[in-house]
């Protein structure tokens, strides 16, 4: 089941996000303050059996604009989980509620933006769920090169 996250599930996001990005630190801190960060940013969890399998964050990009930018924040998946559809599921499902959150604001969705490392098989994934495209390359970003990807929607 995909539903917005709550507080109760901060531990299971910070646990999930710290096998997903092991070379991040302070977990709990990076979780707590984007959660905190609401109603910009909001937390969808893919859960099983009472258990966080795998979690996605949506954000507003550039302000509360008519016509928003938003970004696909982050992604993870516990390894568990992983090459069962979870991610997509959470892509496609999280992608329409949080349409329609930002709805609620009264705002409407101008675009889509993610970005990811070069290489990195979800960009095949990111495509094909939500339609962007290569916009952009910043050279040297962490351990490599993070590509943009971006779709302007049709309103």
């Amino acid at each position: 089941m995909i539903r917005q996250a709550s507080k109760s599930d901060i531990k299971q996001i910070s646990t999930v996000y710290s096998v997903c990005f092991s070379n991040e630190v302070s977990h709990d801190m990076w979780i707590n303050s984007c959660f905190n960060s609401f109603p910009k940013s909001v937390y969808y969890v893919y859960e099983e059996c009472h258990e966080v399998q795998g979690y996605i964050l949506w954000s507003v990009k550039n302000g509360f604009r008519t016509n928003t930018i938003i970004e696909l924040d982050q992604i993870g998946v516990h390894p568990d989980y992983s090459g069962q559809g979870v991610g997509r599921k959470l892509i496609t499902h999280s992608f329409e509620m949080f349409k329609s959150h930002i709805a609620g604001l009264g705002l409407n969705i101008g675009s889509v933006l993610v970005t990811t490392s070069e290489g990195n098989y979800a960009e095949e994934l990111y495509k094909s769920t939500l339609g962007v495209t290569r916009n952009g390359i910043i050279k040297k970003y962490g351990s490599g090169n993070e590509l943009i990807l971006f779709n302007k929607i049709k309103i």
